[in-house]
């Protein structure tokens, strides 16, 4: 059986092979995520609250029950069992559970995760937010390429408490023709859903499991009137709004946590780190992935010595007086 392992800052313990997080090393720490298999419970009382393939509880426990694929149950932030359906596919198992799964359980422990990728830049993290499909992978992938380190794919976890953002595993999602794009070997890799063009690519540039202070927000939008691209920063009210779309499995995690505590989350996130608007024209082909990824790696780096200039100014402003 393998040992713990660790995901987001939290020590897990699986029954489920988890090839995609590092290993726990800490043995002084409790274990804060059990993951078992099992049959899921079956509550006498109706759901709080129920969309397509899932149901929430008034203790806040989850069902998630997908076709083919199975059954996960999480219950307090804490334990997740896995019901898999008849031949289910472990991939799959894995992908929803670290997708969907991870979504909640981030809800449940008072987090709040945003549909957004993060890299590394300047020891900061740097969300590239947006909506599936939007090209938040990619553009992480393309930034790795460049030798920055990925923080987390697709969701990332911000903790208003401690004002940082949770490292998650590292890997990408990333399509056949970007795994081209960028050059990166294809052979040997796992789908991340049997039959999908999308594949598991293990990210090579300096991952650590450190949480980070988040810099800056980009959010993705693909726009027929845009010739190339254009990054523009949101006003403050327009920021809010923007990253309110972003919450991670906004509908559910409106039941667990408050509308004031999700707002008190936003508010801290987008105090600490500007929201830009990043647009791209419609259509553009992947020819122009390197020049995007420069583009964005500058001006994330222009950001940090603004911030860094303004600290030092602020600084020499307090001795003088």
């Amino acid at each position: 059986m393998q040992g713990d392992l660790t995901l987001c800052g939290w020590r897990v313990r699986s029954e489920l092979a988890l090839p995609e997080l590092l290993p726990w090393h800490d043995n002084l720490k409790p274990v804060d995520i059990e993951i078992s298999f099992g049959a899921v419970p079956s509550p006498t009382l109706p759901p709080l609250f129920e969309l397509p393939h899932s149901k929430l509880w008034a203790n806040r426990c989850f069902l998630l029950q997908l076709e083919n694929v199975g059954k996960f149950w999480v219950e307090n932030g804490r334990r997740i069992i896995l019901e898999p359906a008849q031949n289910a596919d472990e991939s799959e198992l894995r992908t929803f559970l670290l997708g969907s799964v991870l979504g909640v359980l981030c809800h449940q422990r008072g987090l709040l995760p945003v549909h957004a990728s993060t890299t590394r830049i300047n020891g900061r993290s740097i969300l590239i937010a947006g909506d599936s499909g939007s090209g938040k992978s990619t553009l992480a992938a393309a930034l790795g390429a460049r030798g920055q380190a990925l923080v987390a794919d697709d969701i990332s976890a911000f903790d208003a408490q401690t004002a940082m953002l949770l490292p998650a595993f590292p890997l990408h999602k990333l399509s056949s023709d970007v795994l081209d794009r960028l050059s990166l070997p294809n052979q040997g890799l796992v789908a991340n859903r049997p039959g999908q063009p999308k594949f598991n690519v293990p990210a090579a540039n300096g991952f650590t499991p450190t949480p980070l202070p988040p810099s800056v927000i980009y959010v993705l939008h693909s726009d027929r009137r845009v010739k190339g691209v254009t990054i523009e920063r949101a006003s403050p009210a327009m920021a809010m709004t923007l990253l309110d779309r972003m919450i991670y499995r906004r509908a559910v995690g409106l039941k667990i946590q408050s509308r004031q505590s999700l707002f008190l989350a936003l508010s801290t996130l987008a105090g600490l780190a500007p929201v830009y608007r990043l647009r791209r024209e419609s259509g553009l082909s992947l020819d122009h992935l390197d020049a995007l990824a420069e583009r964005v790696e500058a001006h994330a780096y222009a950001i940090h010595e603004q911030k860094t200039a303004e600290k030092i100014h602020l600084h020499s402003e307090t001795i003088t007086e």
